[in-house]
């Protein structure tokens, strides 16, 4: 019994020996860094801001809870842009922009270097006559590389997930209440 004990105790603790960190790219922690610690690396690394502004929801509604900011320049392989999401001055998603080719070959280049990083990914999609996916999850953090089947550019995602669901509850919020207003001149 004790040496089975001893196993089991062996064998957990090997799991957390094997856990991965949660991405943090630049150092900036997803649902933790403000908008000013995000910018402040931005800067560090060489990026530039090229646009900035709130999230359009529909239309012509947008969440001023929510900014974003696309960065070029960042030494990022084959980067083309990044775009930087806060919810009220907190970081909680990352967008990364990579071109894509017929073959889909940086899906696969990329997934396999993440997955030298991060372990397997728990879903997974070859881009062949179909959307590729790549998917992490980190606790409260979820990695995701897509590769539309059909476009030229392909996607790496940082998300910070109880935060992204509070954006999606700001954002239903934000668009009940302007679209409840009475419009002028119907």
């Amino acid at each position: 019994m004790r040496k089975l004990l001893t196993f089991a105790l062996l064998v957990f603790l090997s799991l957390f020996a094997f856990a991965q960190q949660k991405p943090e790219p630049f150092g900036l922690k997803l649902g933790i860094s403000t908008k000013e610690e995000t910018m402040n690396v931005i800067e560090k690394e060489g990026g530039r801001v090229v646009n900035s502004g709130y999230k359009v929801i529909k239309g012509d509604v947008i969440n001023p809870n929510v900014e974003g900011v696309e960065v070029e320049r960042l030494p990022v392989d084959n980067l083309v842009s990044a775009t930087f999401w806060f919810f009220k001055g907190r970081l909680y998603k990352i967008e990364y922009l990579f071109p894509l080719s017929m073959n889909k070959e940086e899906f696969y280049v990329i997934s396999e270097q993440l997955r030298k990083k991060y372990g397997n990914p728990r879903r997974y999609v070859r881009p062949y006559l179909a959307d590729g996916v790549a998917e992490w999850n980190f606790g409260d953090v979820r990695m995701s590389l897509i590769a539309p089947w059909a476009s030229w550019s392909m996607y790496l995602i940082y998300e910070h997930t109880p935060t992204a669901r509070e954006v999606e509850k700001s954002d239903q919020e934000v668009f009940n209440k302007e679209t409840a207003k009475p419009k002028r001149g119907l």
